[in-house]
């Protein structure tokens, strides 16, 4: 393959007219991609559909595969595989398509079925260069905090979320580790952590049960596994506290990054894409608040956690657009510089949030002790600091 394949949105023309669709691909499995569809504005349902790939030698033009096909679970739950008849399997194995990789990573092909049937389909390629919100440069953290009370005015926001370096994208680890087909993720993934889960817990979880089922994923979220969910909180002073901690904690490793980002999301659109049950791997994109329980996860409970759930791999793009299409504002953010880290989590500790009340157990202790050590070393190693800030730091150790 010429380029990195994950996910790209865009339509399939047939004779019936177009429908809008998300092609998905994992990285560890290059020659499978679920392909999803749907008639926009209609109430048809959507339909799936895996395919294997038979590439060609240089990788960017393959021969797509029907294997399998897929449906919404009459119940609310997890696509299911369609049964087909012998009829509707003859037809099925008919499917002819072809994809081709453009230069710019952009997908286009084209395909035929039964009857005669033909058309042609293009997606665009986003994950890796799509639109950012404009965010609010704060130059100091007296600045974020006048923005951080001003949005709640402004936008009504309702929920943050703190990255340790501007440049990072608003993207799940599931989709950081370059995989997008969430009907593998759940049928497979999933599975195997809930059953270690019930041994290391010593409880049956039931994932048929909504309350079980996200409890489930907010354990994995919480304990490493990459899940398909992002953190979000409901204090805009624990994001800053995450996204300043990340950033000190990691200076060695990104000793170019100068500001941490703070997203604030508003409560339209919380309460607009809130939904009494949420599929994880539904069909058409989407980006939805999930209620967790914090049962068995005390972490969840101190942080004020809160989830966003999506299958989209690109989110800050998809927010950017979605922004544009309604002439409405979702999502802003703030940047502060790094400098600020020091001054900004003594003020943090002074309104009771440290590592030690975000993390209850005693690697919070120590990640509480490491950040004070730091207080106590030379700011100038710090990114970004200003000519005669000194002053601000502690007098450092001999």
């Amino acid at each position: 393959m010429t380029t990195t394949l994950q996910q790209q949105l865009g339509e399939i023309q047939t004779p019936d007219g177009a429908l809008s669709s998300m092609i998905c691909f994992d990285d560890d499995l290059p020659n499978e991609a679920m392909v999803h569809a749907w008639k926009s504005g209609t109430a048809e349902p959507p339909f799936a559909v895996l395919f294997g790939l038979e590439w060609n030698k240089e990788r960017n033009h393959a021969r797509m595969v029907p294997r399998v096909r897929f449906k919404p679970s009459d119940n609310g739950g997890e696509i299911q595989s369609v049964q087909l008849t012998a009829e509707e399997a003859a037809q099925f194995q008919q499917f002819q398509a072809e994809l081709i990789v453009q230069k710019n990573g952009s997908l286009r092909g084209s395909w035929q079925g039964s009857g005669g049937k033909k058309g042609v389909f293009k997606y665009s390629a986003t994950s890796s260069n799509g639109e950012r919100v404009t965010a609010t440069v704060c130059n100091d953290w007296d600045a974020f905090k006048k923005w951080a009370a001003s949005t709640n005015q402004s936008m009504g926001a309702c929920l943050f979320r703190g990255h340790g370096d501007k440049e990072f994208r608003l993207m799940t680890t599931l989709h950081r580790l370059g995989r997008s087909r969430l009907e593998r993720y759940c049928g497979r993934t999933l599975q195997t952590f809930r059953q270690n889960a019930e041994a290391v817990l010593g409880m049956r979880i039931n994932s048929a049960d909504s309350e079980d089922y996200s409890m489930l994923l907010g354990l994995a979220q919480h304990h490493g596994l990459p899940t398909p969910l992002l953190d979000w909180t409901d204090s805009p002073y624990i994001a800053a506290f995450f996204a300043f901690s990340d950033a000190l904690d990691s200076q060695s490793s990104r000793p170019h990054a100068t500001h941490v980002r703070i997203y604030a999301l508003s409560q339209d659109f919380v309460d607009q894409s809130s939904t009494p049950i949420v599929v994880v791997p539904f069909m058409r994109p989407y980006v939805s608040p999930l209620a967790i329980s914090a049962r068995h996860n005390p972490r969840l409970y101190a942080q004020q956690g809160k989830f966003l759930v999506t299958n989209v791999a690109d989110l800050e793009n998809y927010f950017c657009f979605m922004q544009k299409k309604y002439k409405r504002t979702d999502l802003i953010a703030a940047d502060v510089p790094i400098a600020c880290a020091v001054e900004a989590l003594k003020d943090l500790k002074f309104m009771g949030l440290t590592a030690a009340t975000m993390f209850p157990r005693l690697d919070g202790v120590c990640r509480m002790m490491r950040h004070e050590m730091t207080f106590q070393r030379n700011i100038e190693t710090l990114p970004g600091l200003p000519a005669g800030s000194e002053s601000i730091s502690p007098t450092p150790h001999a």
